[in-house]
């Protein structure tokens, strides 16, 4: 364990090979609490038996899928997502396809959804083989599984559906435990649902071409060497959190890794994760089994992303940290590549909608509010049935959005925001990518499915844009 630590004096072939080592050595510890599959005859041992519900894992049994299924890929690449069985991730989720082709991103891309009931679940494939299959016939893929949110009695939480339908996918679809040697080598790589990919990735990267948390010890995604976006939660998946109750009064080596170790290769990683299958596979045991007891301390929203960090850093898996694999919180200026993306960037051409590829992160993230000005944009109150024929498409804002306004109001709060300038950049830029990203792709939609359809652009966040625009201090 120690050596592992202090590993910079190794090369890159002795450190892969020990790593192995403490993977597998890691995940016979612990098997010692985990509930073997066979013994798991349905979801109702999940909810009901206590045994189950602290090491709850996917199992086989009449309601789960059994191996049968086994695809065999072609590709290499395997982009996935986790979602829910609703309208709401529906059009994130074709939003997502449509710009997996736009981007030029390689490999297969899978929707694991988690929940539907049989009704549903009908519905859906139908659906998707007729909107979404349709796009990249061979390519685009739908994984149910079952709904993992309530495998605690106590309480329900939906991002426990990340893991175990992760988990649920490989194990039915790849084959893992058992895969063949070849299909270890597969690159994973994991987004979420609200993340355009603007900017395709493999399995290589340039090291000018993105911004890098710590210096990477490899630019490769090889076992042992797996990738992650760094986000704000730092080392609070450690500070945060009882590791001996997580880890059952196991040994982990998490305890003994020093500060710099943990800020270099483990600080708050989350979506995209970028891995081999071997080691994603690896990283998806540990992660569902430690999630629910994460939740049991950490009863909030990034409890799964909490389960991820201590899965990765008790197997050992240091992670080449990047702050260019995605843009989303706009505060974030040490934490997201806001500087090296937009800096070079002049502000008449923020809202550009020629930019080229490069000068863009590899996914846009969507997940939280943006405001400039009359300009707002929350996915959570879009209209559900946003990917129709009848629906407005968003009205979109004006290229020169940055110097129209210098602050900002948001529906359903009086006071106005001020923005200063280097804020006022990112907002717009969000603003403007994600408005017309999503336009782009409601498009296509009406274009291949409406024999008549709403092309209007006039959907807003307020009902009333000229009163916006009147209100005192949003104009500049």
């Amino acid at each position: 364990m120690v050596v592992l630590t202090n590993q910079k004096t190794l090369v890159r072939t002795d450190r892969i090979i020990l790593q192995r080592l403490f993977i597998a050595s890691a995940v016979v510890a612990l098997s010692v609490f985990t509930i073997p599959l066979d013994l798991i005859e349905s979801e109702e041992d999940l909810k009901h038996n206590p045994k189950f519900l602290r090491n709850s894992q996917p199992t086989s049994g009449s309601q789960w899928a059994s191996k049968q299924n086994i695809v065999p890929y072609e590709s290499k690449y395997h982009v996935v997502f986790s979602t829910g069985c609703s309208n709401f991730q529906d059009w994130q989720s074709y939003v997502f396809f449509y710009h997996v082709l736009q981007s030029g991103q390689e490999g297969h891309v899978t929707r694991i959804v988690s929940g539907c009931n049989e009704s549903q679940k009908q519905e859906l494939e139908g659906i998707f083989e007729t909107e979404v299959a349709s796009l990249a016939p061979g390519r685009f893929h739908l994984h149910h599984t079952p709904d993992y949110s309530r495998i605690k009695q106590r309480a329900s939480y939906v991002y426990f559906n990340k893991p175990y339908g992760m988990r649920h996918w490989m194990e039915h679809v790849l084959g893992y435990p058992d895969p063949s040697e070849e299909q270890d080598d597969d690159i994973i790589m994991l987004l979420d649902p609200d993340q355009i990919i603007k900017r395709p990735f493999t399995a290589e990267f340039k090291r000018e071409a993105e911004d890098w948390k710590t210096e990477p010890e490899s630019l490769r995604v090889d076992h042992g060497s797996p990738f992650a976006q760094v986000y704000g939660f730092g080392l609070r998946w450690k500070t945060q959190i009882d590791l001996a109750y997580v880890f059952q009064n196991l040994s982990t080596p998490i305890t003994s890794m020093t500060k710099s170790e943990l800020e270099d290769y483990y600080h708050a990683m989350g979506p995209p994760f970028i891995a081999t299958a071997k080691d994603m596979y690896s990283i998806v045991k540990v992660w569902s089994d430690v999630v629910p007891r994460v939740h049991d301390q950490f009863p909030q929203l990034l409890a799964e992303m909490y389960g991820y960090n201590l899965a990765a850093a008790h197997l050992g898996l240091r992670h080449m940290l990047a702050k260019s694999f995605m843009l989303s919180s706009v505060m974030t200026y040490r934490i997201e590549a806001w500087e090296k993306i937009l800096d070079p960037l002049p502000t008449e051409r923020i809202c550009d909608k020629n930019l080229p590829q490069e000068s863009y992160p590899h996914v846009l993230h969507f997940c939280q509010r943006y405001g400039v000005g009359k300009w707002f944009f929350n996915k959570k109150i879009l209209p559900k049935t946003l990917l129709s024929c009848d629906g407005p498409l968003l009205q979109e804002p004006p290229y020169n959005l940055v110097d129209l306004y210098s602050s900002a109001i948001y529906p359903g709060v009086l006071n106005v925001i001020p923005l200063p300038m280097s804020r006022r950049r990112h907002e717009s830029f969000m603003l403007c990518n994600v408005i017309r990203d999503l336009n782009l792709a409601l498009v296509h939609y009406k274009q291949q499915h409406c024999a008549s359809a709403n092309y209007e652009y006039n959907l807003t966040f307020f009902e009333n844009m000229t009163w916006v625009d009147n209100t005192t201090l949003v104009t500049t």
